[in-house]
């Protein structure tokens, strides 16, 4: 009696079904790659089986011969199985695992201009990115030192005329994102190319020496232009459609003095925002944006 009650009650342990679900995985929201919750299986193939996130039943998983079988997904929360069956039929599952999503930086490259000139081929690079940034790193594109600052200055070499810089930002958390613009350098000496120098400060106190700010440029359809500059609550403290109005050192003008231009007035030191539209002569059109300090 106690051999046949074994042979009853073997067959049934050596086929017992069982689903175990497992896994602790972390990404951040802008990983190329997905984190991977695992299901290993004990059982008869092909298993079948539904998981929840959160407690949320997502739709049936088709058939599957894999064993283990990984789930590849970018929703965080925790994982646990609802059912599960194989070839004999509904078995028992076990386990949990947990994805953790991590917020990225947002990568943001600001430049004053993307194109340069020959006489002056400086390009300051400000970091506008977003999140809990702790460091930056600095590519310039010309094979030369990165550079850690936030913000970046980089004179570049005049022999080449295109350049592709790039930033990377590391959060607090370890996430990382990265931003790309491209920096050209035109030769200053050919009538047909166009270059803008716009500086990032003036001092227009009457001592003769950069009192005004104003504007170096070549082939630019001056019909097109239109300037406009705020202070820091978003007021316009300053406009011109007349791009000789800018120009450096023209007969009348000579550049902008720093009065507000309703009331002529003196505008107090600090940062003003600029934005500036104009196309080419060949027809490209740029809308800019800066920052001036004013600085008596």
């Amino acid at each position: 009696m106690r051999s046949i009650l074994l042979f009853l009650i073997s067959p049934l342990f050596i086929s017992a079904q069982t689903a175990f679900i497992s896994g602790n995985d972390t990404i951040c929201d802008n990983s190329s790659f997905d984190a991977q919750i695992k299901i290993d299986f004990s059982g008869i193939e092909p298993f079948a089986f539904v998981y929840a996130i959160n407690g949320v039943a997502q739709p049936p998983s088709p058939q599957t011969f894999l064993n283990p079988y990984v789930i590849n997904t970018s929703e965080a929360g925790i994982y646990t199985l609802i059912s599960f069956s194989d070839a004999n039929g509904f078995g028992s599952t076990s386990g949990s695992g947990l994805i953790t999503i991590l917020e990225s930086p947002t990568a943001i490259i600001h430049l004053e201009s993307d194109t340069l000139s020959t006489i002056n081929p400086i390009a300051n690079f400000v970091s506008q990115s977003m999140g809990d940034v702790v460091l930056w790193d600095w590519n310039f594109g010309d094979n030369t030192e990165n550079m850690d600052t936030e913000d970046a200055t980089h004179i570049y070499d005049t022999t080449m005329s295109l350049y592709q810089a790039s930033l990377i930002v590391h959060a607090f958390n370890g996430c990382v994102d990265t931003a790309m613009r491209y920096v050209y350098v035109v030769n200053a000496s050919d009538d047909e190319s166009y270059w803008m120098y716009r500086p990032n400060s003036f001092t227009p106190n009457n001592d003769l020496i950069n009192d005004k700010f104003c504007l170096e440029f070549n082939s630019i359809n001056e019909a097109t232009f239109l300037f406009k500059l705020y202070n820091s609550l978003g007021d316009l403290m300053y406009q011109t459609n007349n791009l000789s109005e800018l120009e450096c050192c023209t007969p009348l003008y000579c550049g902008w003095n720093g009065l507000h231009y309703k009331t002529n007035n003196k505008l107090p030191i600090g940062r003003y925002i600029y934005e500036m539209y104009y196309e080419e002569i060949k027809g490209w059109k740029h809308q800019e944006y800066g920052v001036v300090n004013l600085i008596r």
